[in-house]
């Protein structure tokens, strides 16, 4: 015979009626969340789709983000470009009206101070800044200014003129990510944008006998060579040819000395690094602590310069009234700086193209990410209404059965 406790009845029903006030809660908390996850174990699969697909959704409103304030300073870039190719234009006019033999030396002067001014609003156009204040043609020295004037006498000129322009940026450049795994270069070092001819560099040290006396390295444009000990000067060619850098060396056959050229125009950038003096030995660097590009041996012959001296040659050209010097070096020099600048501002156009293809891919991938995170998570109102709705009755008469049923037992009912 089964025994039942006077307190079995009691406790279970109140243990069902707290169990269906708990589904009433968790409904209710549901409909107030408008979803149908409130805890993983609620559908553990469905919970961690959902996290995939809203992860993936804020990566790429990050990346919408980047997209945007990468186009705002390239806009910048190219703006600023363009402006520097409209006055390259202008100075080629002024060029070739000075070579065409007509005028004497007055009229070329005059030609040469506009030039002049030229010049010097090219150069408040590299030293440009974007809109948070930072550098445009620096490199990653965001607060630098990227090119230094220095003023002297130019013969038939009336006061100082700019003389010469050195570039104190950097070569590095910064990525800004734009979708998954891919990024695009932000920044446009201006020894390359405001670059004109391809440069070279010829030591007039004998290297024949030359070897390299430690484990050291050089670094060039960016790129990082080991040198072992004994190594010629030939194997420290072929090693900087081994390496990703716009740069090829080779030895001269007359002189025995090392040669570096660029395979595009742009300003060489070497280093001796670690303590090391395998370029100075070779007499391509300087002895001291000087940065690049300011470091180059005063022994070493240089060629290839940028568009300011490309510029401040055809200047001083008409000052001096050289119709020939005008209409040969002048005009060529001129020539190759338009032909890079061209170029660079076509780099820039396909940056720019790549980011509108990037950005109307994320504009459809984003709303598709969150419309399979709402597949996901979101609430049947309708459902949820009506399972919410069957609760609450199957409660109330729980309720009322229980009313009735329970009732104070009395002692006959023990005694039966």
């Amino acid at each position: 015979m089964k025994r039942i406790s006077s307190q079995l009845p009691t406790l279970d029903s109140s243990y069902w009626q707290r169990l269906r006030e708990f589904d009433m809660n968790q409904m209710t908390n549901k409909m107030g969340a408008q979803s149908r996850i409130k805890d993983l174990r609620d559908d553990p699969l469905a919970a961690a789709r959902s996290t995939r697909f809203q992860s993936e959704a804020m990566r790429m409103e990050r990346y919408g983000k980047n997209i945007e304030e990468v186009r705002n300073t390239l806009s910048s870039v190219e703006g600023n470009l363009r402006n520097a190719m409209d006055i390259l234009q202008r100075i080629r006019e002024l060029g070739v009206e000075g070579a065409n033999g007509t005028l004497d030396k007055s009229q070329m002067a005059y030609i040469g101070d506009e030039i002049n001014q030229l010049l010097n609003e090219l150069i408040v156009i590299a030293n440009s800044k974007d809109q948070n204040g930072n550098s445009l043609f620096a490199g990653t020295n965001l607060k630098t200014t990227p090119f230094r004037e220095t003023a002297g006498r130019v013969a038939g000129g009336a006061a100082d003129m700019v003389v010469s322009v050195d570039y104190l940026g950097n070569i590095g450049t910064s990525a800004a990510e734009i979708s998954e795994g891919s990024s695009v270069d932000v920044n446009l070092p201006g020894n390359v944008a405001f670059w004109a001819e391809q440069q070279q560099i010829y030591s007039t040290v004998n290297a024949s006998q030359y070897r390299v006396q430690a484990a050291s390295a050089i670094r060039i444009d960016g790129a990082e060579i080991p040198l072992a000990p004994g190594d010629t000067v030939s194997a420290i060619a072929a090693k900087i040819n081994d390496a990703n850098a716009p740069v090829r060396a080779r030895v001269d056959s007359v002189t025995s000395s090392l040669v570096l050229e660029t395979t595009l125009p742009h300003q060489v950038w070497a280093e001796d690094l670690g303590g090391g003096t395998v370029l100075q030995d070779l007499g391509i660097l300087a002895a001291g602590s000087a940065r690049p590009p300011l470091n180059l041996s005063p022994s070493a012959r240089v060629f290839g310069g940028s568009i300011f001296d490309m510029v401040i040659n055809l200047r001083d050209a008409l000052y001096e009234g050289s119709t020939d010097k005008v209409g040969s070096s002048g005009l060529r020099g001129l020539e190759s700086s338009i032909t890079n600048l061209a170029g660079v501002l076509g780099s820039v156009g396909a940056r720019d193209s790549r980011l509108d293809t990037v950005a109307r891919r994320l504009a459809f991938q984003q709303p598709e990410m969150v419309r399979f995170d709402s597949q996901e998570r979101d609430l049947d109102m309708a459902d949820a209404i009506t399972a919410l709705r069957t609760l609450e009755t199957t409660h109330e008469a729980a309720l009322a059965s229980t009313a009735r049923v329970l009732n104070r037992p009395k002692l006959l009912d023990f005694l039966r």
